[in-house]
């Protein structure tokens, strides 16, 4: 007979890392919801989607724009 064990784990974070947790959430979801809005206005002009490494060169410019701090 297999025994299966489970273990469970509570993360008690400080405040500066509850600040950085949801600075970096807030960067994922701005990032992801700029390229899920790309993606639709190519898919709108009848354009092929964009691949991986298409969206990854994208996100490098995002990064060194003055639009984006």
């Amino acid at each position: 007979m297999q025994r299966l064990q489970a273990f469970k784990y509570e993360l008690i974070p400080t405040g500066e890392q509850v600040r950085n947790m949801r600075r970096f959430a807030g960067s994922c979801r701005f990032v992801f919801n700029k390229a899920l809005a790309l993606q639709k206005e190519r898919h709108e002009r009848g354009e092929k989607m964009l691949g991986h490494a298409a969206l990854c060169k994208r996100l490098t410019g995002w990064r060194r724009s003055d639009d984006t701090p």
